[in-house]
């Protein structure tokens, strides 16, 4: 039934493709993904293969791949996608030397591609497990590891009728996961060769912290002089249901506070979107970040960033920071601005998210379910006592989760 269902979905695509900018990358992106690997790949070198489905799950990934690059620099690291966003922003990484998408879960595809590869050992991160790829995997007799796994009750793997993604699931060498509750969870479904090694998106965010990538020069110039006057809020990742209900928060603080908001999409219609929830005062106060200049941002009260890839980097320009998707899908990385000890706010959906529901019960991320919560969180977040509070939770949470990348490594030193 899988494999059935796999053909149609490879049939339907390209007609789908037809009416989403999204699915004709996701589809014309794959067709030269083997051509890729035959030009790219370097047959008298081992590979590496991690595969992440986007950007959220690569950065997680992205302390294992520097730490692979490190030890093991004759290898070749093969990175794959299976999202479009994940793969236009990060397609020339310098931690991988070929970027491509991963094929459809064909039973053919798979085969063709762990037989194109050859790799020493697979890594996948978080949610990433495709039926045929283990298969395809196991038969080849090549090590895999799932890494910063996430597993709740709820999922396929712990239902009646999930016993091929169960089975799928049990075909990794080993699972790394992120809390006690995924531990019991997996073994209860007769797993054994599980390790609780935390989430290897604090050692992530501790090392931007540390070691910040920079900025192109131009964009650096524009948010020196956009945040040169006043406190700076950032808002990140955000969907018009976040905006919709702080919009008229940021107006009543527009004379204190400057402001930068990052929709989570970052094309012109879905900014647009974003911009028609503000207040109309705040709508004509505001410049792109790709169109403006330092002169015209710096008497700017939002700038709006029109880009991805690069939120983690502006961070830490900010003494106040809202993380979005609280209020619609999900909630989006927390961790990136919760690393520099900012005073942070969310919507209320979050249940899903251990750091997130550990930082609110320790009193370091406020829930905002109304204007009158953001507007409450925005003057708190301006005075110094509150700041300093928020700033010891924080800083001790992350410090007290790092960690995750050296076990993992531990682990994959074994097959080499």
């Amino acid at each position: 039934m899988y494999n059935l269902l796999v053909t149609l979905g490879q049939g339907i695509l390209p007609i789908a493709a037809l009416f989403s900018p999204k699915l004709k990358r996701f589809v014309k992106g794959r067709k030269e993904v083997f051509k890729t690997l035959s030009l790219e790949l370097n047959p008298t070198k081992k590979t590496i293969w991690m595969h992440a489905a986007s950007l959220g799950e690569y950065e997680q990934g992205v302390p294992v791949l520097e730490e692979i690059r490190q030890r093991y620099p004759e290898h070749q690291i093969v990175l794959s996608f299976f999202s479009p966003s994940g793969f236009e922003v990060r397609k020339n990484t310098p931690l991988a030397d070929t970027v491509v998408y991963l094929p459809v879960d064909s039973l053919r595809n798979a085969m063709q591609f762990v037989k194109v590869l050859k790799p020493s050992l697979a890594i996948f991160v978080k949610y990433e497990v495709w039926p045929n790829y283990m298969n395809a995997l196991q038969l080849a007799q090549i090590p895999s590891l799932l890494i910063s796994a996430v597993f709740r009750p709820s999922q396929i793997y712990f239902k009646w009728y999930g016993g091929l993604m169960r089975d799928s699931l049990h075909k990794f060498s080993h699972i790394f996961v992120q809390d006690s509750g995924a531990l019991k969870l997996i073994k209860e479904s007769g797993y054994e060769h599980v390790s609780l090694a935390g989430d290897s998106r604090f050692d992530r965010v501790s090392r931007l912290s540390k070691y910040l990538e920079s900025l192109p020069k131009e964009i650096q110039e524009i948010l020196t002089a956009f945040t040169s006057a006043k406190p700076l809020f950032v808002g990140g990742s955000v969907w018009p249901e976040d905006v919709r209900v702080l919009g008229a928060a940021l107006e009543k603080t527009a004379h204190r506070i400057k402001f930068v908001l990052a929709p989570h999409k970052a094309d012109k219609a879905s900014v647009e979107t974003v911009l028609k929830m503000l207040p109309i005062k705040l709508q004509k106060q505001s410049v792109w970040l790709s169109k403006t200049t330092p002169q015209e941002a710096s008497k700017a009260s939002l700038l709006i960033v029109d880009s991805i890839g690069i939120l983690n980097q502006i961070y830490p320009f900010a003494q106040m920071a809202y993380v979005g998707g609280g209020f619609k899908t999900g909630l989006h990385n927390t961790l990136e601005a919760a690393v520099y000890g900012i005073p942070l706010a969310i919507g209320p959906n979050f249940n899903k998210f251990k750091e997130a529901k550990d930082l609110v019960a320790l009193g370091g991320i406020q829930v905002i379910n109304t204007t009158e919560n953001a507007t409450h969180f925005l003057e708190l977040a301006l005075e110094e006592h509150y700041i300093e509070q928020i700033k010891g939770i924080q800083k001790a949470y992350v410090s007290a989760q790092l960690g995750a990348t050296s076990k993992i490594m531990s682990q994959i030193a074994k097959y080499f």
